[in-house]
């Protein structure tokens, strides 16, 4: 538990640092009302600079959601709150669809030591699979029981970054604190058609360790910035579960399955939508408010087969996620 206590720590300290900051910024600059002149980090287009502009003047990091890169820029820190809801929760115990949904608290963090560098405990890592329900630094479950979540600690490098292309690499360990034990390798790519929009795709192969299980996600995410400071986005792809599952015996109570969790060999599309809103506070924070409502299967192509296990329709395998997204300049550096 260390681990997390540390990053806790860092995220803890850089938004006190940056409200102390805040405070000298308003005490020494109280009398100057120069305006603003906001920054072109990508080259003008026929949409207009504002489409590209930078978080704060002298923060060269995209105010717009479309235009990011795949990590943070040098020391940036970013938290993460999001109120997550999974309709398809399985009881682990009968595989029987539970009465209520899973319902929980996640607060995340992450923190760039290095360019193109990016280490973390969250559920959410931009241009990769939706958040998963329990999973954070702190997931706090609160239905249908209470109890703590996992932790997904993990690790982005960024190794290719060209103007209209984005490769990465994640490592991502899922610590065992609620269910079992898994590990992520993924290779997350960002195509920027414009600076307005992004297409997000790539693969994460999810190795269940309860049971020798796989999981094989290919996402598809697109997303347009009609202003600076609004974003709308779909996701979708192909997700492949509990595949070559139960070699070596096991369970099957994995936080990364959809329902249900007894079936091998699942292939499925889930689809969402969603959107926010962009808003900088004094230059120094930037606040992400979004919502994102979707169906985790939304069309089965392969549906799950066996005794007691069948096809959960759409309309009991809606997911939702409510949060914000809090991201701060690299403050450690001056």
């Amino acid at each position: 538990m260390g681990l997390w206590k540390r990053f806790a720590a860092v995220l803890v300290f850089g938004l006190l640092a940056v409200d102390a900051r805040a405070q000298d910024k308003a005490a020494d600059g109280a009398d100057e009302a120069a305006p603003v002149v906001r920054e072109a980090i990508i080259e003008e287009t026929s949409r207009g600079a504002a489409v590209s502009e930078t978080a704060a003047p002298g923060w060269p990091y995209p105010k717009a959601y479309a235009s990011r890169p795949l990590t943070m820029n040098k020391f940036m820190i970013r938290g993460t709150f999001s109120v997550d809801v999974k309709r398809g929760f399985a009881d682990p115990s009968t595989g029987a669809q539970a009465g209520r949904p899973l319902v929980s608290f996640d607060f995340g963090a992450a923190f760039s030591p290095l360019d193109n560098l990016e280490v973390g405990v969250s559920n959410y890592r931009l241009g990769s699979t939706g958040p998963v329900t329990g999973q954070a630094m702190f997931p706090i479950v609160v239905s249908p029981i209470g109890t703590f979540g996992d932790m997904p600690v993990y690790v982005r490098y960024s190794f290719m970054r060209k103007d209209y292309v984005e490769m990465a690499a994640d490592f991502v360990l899922s610590i065992p604190s609620w269910t079992n034990l898994s590990a992520t390798l993924g290779l997350p790519v960002r195509i920027r058609v414009r600076d307005t929009v992004t297409i997000d795709t790539g693969t994460e192969l999810v190795v269940l360790s309860n049971g020798a299980g796989l999981n094989v996600e290919v996402p598809f995410k697109f997303t347009y910035n009609p202003t600076p400071a609004g974003f709308i986005f779909a996701d979708s792809g192909f997700s492949f579960q509990n595949l070559v599952r139960n070699v070596t015996g096991g369970s099957y109570n994995d936080s990364n399955l959809a329902f249900p969790v007894g079936a091998r060999n699942q292939v499925f599309v889930p689809l969402a939508v969603g959107g926010g809103y962009t808003h900088v506070v004094k230059d120094i924070v930037m606040l992400d408010m979004f919502a994102r409502v979707g169906w985790n299967p939304f069309v089965y192509i392969n549906p799950p087969s066996g005794s007691g296990i069948g096809v959960v329709p759409a309309r009991d395998a809606w997911v939702l996620s409510v949060g914000m997204l809090i991201h701060t300049s690299p403050i450690l550096q001056q």
